[in-house]
Parts: C-alpha cells; structure tokens; sequence
C-alpha cells in the first residue's frame, strides 16, 4: 500500500550544527551516510549540544569535518572553533568504539532549568535514532491548531520529510513496522519525544519561542515525529515512494 511521497531530504554532518538539504542520500545500518558523523567535544569530554550550547545552530558542518562559520569561513581548527564559540572543544569523528555523553534538561522552556548528563548510543552522536521522520500532515495539523507560532520544519531537524495521506500524527500508528522509501526498508520504532531544540533561535528568521513546548505538549503530549531505525539499506529520492505491506 503506497503512503505517499519523500518531500524533503536532510543530513546534519555535525551534530547540533545546521543540516544539509539533499536531494537522494545513501541508507546504511548507522543511518544517512555522513549523518552525525562529526562532532564537537568539550573540555570535560561531553558531546556538544545546541540543548546547551544553541550558537552552534549558527554554524553549518560539513561531511568532512569542517565549520562553515557565521562569516562564511570554514575551517577545522578546534582553536578558531573555540573561540567563535566562547567555549573550549575539539572536533571528533564517529567511530564503533564512540561513547559519548551529552546535556539535556526536563525543563525544555526554562534556559536555567538544571541540565543532566545522558548518554548517546554507542558508537553514535545521536540523541536516540538514527533516522527521523515526519510527515507534512502532523506539522500542518499542528500550524492550523495554533498558527501564530512559528512551526518551520528546520526546529525538529527530520531526516525525511514525507507527504502521506494519513491523519495528523497517523505516523504513530507505524511504530514496530517497516515501511519502505525507495530500495530502502525503515524500520518504525517509537513517536518522538520533543527536546529545547526546536525552541531555540536560528538563523534565517527563526526565533526562539519556548511556548511552542506547551503547545505541542496540549496538542499531542510533547510527540511529533517518529523515530526509525534501518532494516535494509538502500537509496532514497525526492519523490520516492512510501509504501507499507
């Protein structure tokens, strides 16, 4: 049974840093090729987060390892990094023996709210999963409940944006499923339970707007999305199919 359609494709190459738009990317186990495969560290060997530090949306990374900073340079230099950041850190890449751990708090609104350590997937810089979904029907149900809030697909930073024909947050449903986008099987694990992220500024105009938290937690308990895991690797493109057995 065909779902609908990829709409959008993205791949974020430094973890917190602004994505890429692509249009087809390579699936294997680990997720998008070069998704999250870089990282800055901190001085306590923590994985930087714009949870905590949300300049690094300002920045772009690169699958090479390079920041393009807000100037337009790009670099490599843990020092020029450092100091645009106003914090000490250093550039990693993923390995199968990374462990990392990275700052989230319980209080997403409150920027003073006490920040905890929590761990990221072995060999990961993920938060949880290794692909993020969401469908054009959920964000436009949640625009239309409450739309003088700025709901710009960049706050919840998706892998795979999907056109579906199915009820807002009918995505949910998938969980423990395959669902198939291009040659590529995707295994449907869970909704996503939303984080600070998309309450921080961004470039481009998109402001910061902690009452986007209390919305979403009225309209469907703090959930949109679903978090995915790959059964099969494969191609997607703008444009593929999303079929479901």
């Amino acid at each position: 049974m065909q779902l609908g359609t990829v709409t959008e494709l993205w791949q974020y190459p430094m973890k917190s840093l602004q994505g890429i738009v692509r249009d087809s990317v390579e699936v294997v186990a680990s997720g998008i090729v070069d998704d999250r495969r870089w990282a800055l560290i901190d001085g306590k060997g923590r994985l930087c987060s714009a949870k905590r530090h949300s300049k690094l949306f300002e920045a772009t990374g690169r699958p090479d390892g390079a920041v393009q900073l807000p100037d337009g340079s790009i670099t490599r230099d843990d020092n020029v990094i450092s100091a645009w950041l106003g914090s000490d850190v250093r550039l990693m890449e993923r390995n199968d023996d990374t462990q990392v751990e990275f700052e989230m708090t319980f209080e997403p609104p409150n920027d003073d709210a006490e920040f905890i350590q929590w761990p990221a997937p072995a060999g990961t810089f993920f938060d949880l999963a290794a692909l993020h979904i969401i469908t054009t029907a959920t964000l436009e149900h949640c625009r239309s409940l409450r739309p003088e809030l700025d709901w710009n697909i960049r706050r919840y930073r998706p892998n795979i944006v999907i056109d579906v024909d199915v009820e807002p947050f009918g995505e949910d449903a998938w969980a423990g499923t395959d669902i198939q986008i291009g040659n590529a099987v995707i295994r449907v694990d869970s909704p996503t339970i939303r984080c600070a992220m998309p309450l921080r500024a961004q470039p481009g105009g998109i402001e910061r707007q902690p009452e986007l938290f209390h919305a979403l937690d009225a309209i469907h308990s703090n959930f949109l999305g679903v978090y995915c895991s790959v059964t099969t690797p494969g191609s997607i493109t703008l444009g593929d199919a999303i079929t479901r057995s």
